[in-house]
């Protein structure tokens, strides 16, 4: 179960991730397209067990629907994004020029300080709102990972414009990252991964 795959997908190259789990299945966060993602789990001869949003901008789900409709596996994404799964706007859909908007209806809302597992893979829930009130860190203790969508990346964070965005509750919630224990290996929403000791050295946001 130790070998994530990252696939960075779509107009913004938004990282989507493949966590190889138990009986073959394998768990995808943030499907930014369908195609690709089908092609990797054939290639490794997985089928796919679950999908995990992390926040409800398009550029995170826009392949979450045609997966669901070709597996039928079902779709966890937080709580307070949940509008914004099918909204266009509240999504910012036209950021993924070409793509048609697919709206997506989850099977399962998480929420901050829950605990849920899929396929056998485990996730714990930090609600990290700021850049949409739904964003979170998620937790991945037995591969000891977090994946952290748009909250935080290499050298910096996420914006905070958009719908149910706030810079304050981005501020209170790097306040909460910095104090995180243990040296994670932090996958992002776009671009390289990195480690939560390096982010609280080097990134200016946590400092």
């Amino acid at each position: 179960m130790d070998n994530i795959m990252r696939l960075p997908l779509g107009a913004l190259a938004s990282n989507c991730y493949i966590i190889p789990a138990e009986n073959n299945q394998a768990v995808v966060i943030d499907p930014a397209s369908s195609a690709e993602v089908t092609a990797a789990l054939d290639t490794e001869d997985m089928t796919l067990g679950g999908i995990i949003i992390t926040h409800g901008h398009f550029d995170h789900f826009a392949g979450a629907a045609a997966l669901k409709a070709l597996t039928n596996a079902p779709i966890y994404a937080p709580d307070l994004d949940a509008e914004m799964l099918q909204s266009a706007e509240k999504s910012w859909a036209w950021f993924m020029r070409g793509t048609e908007f697919a709206p997506v209806y989850p099977d399962h809302l998480f929420s901050d300080g829950e605990e849920f597992s899929v396929c056998g893979v485990d996730f714990r829930v930090m609600g990290a709102p700021g850049h949409t009130a739904g964003s979170c860190l998620l937790f991945c203790e037995r591969l000891n990972v977090i994946f952290t969508g748009d909250v935080l990346f290499q050298n910096s964070i996420g914006r905070t414009d958009g719908f149910s965005g706030s810079d304050r509750m981005m501020a209170q919630s790097l306040r909460k990252i910095a104090e995180i224990d243990g040296n994670y290996q932090i996958l992002c929403g776009h671009g390289d991964t990195s480690t939560l000791d390096y982010e609280k050295k080097y990134n200016p946001y946590l400092g």
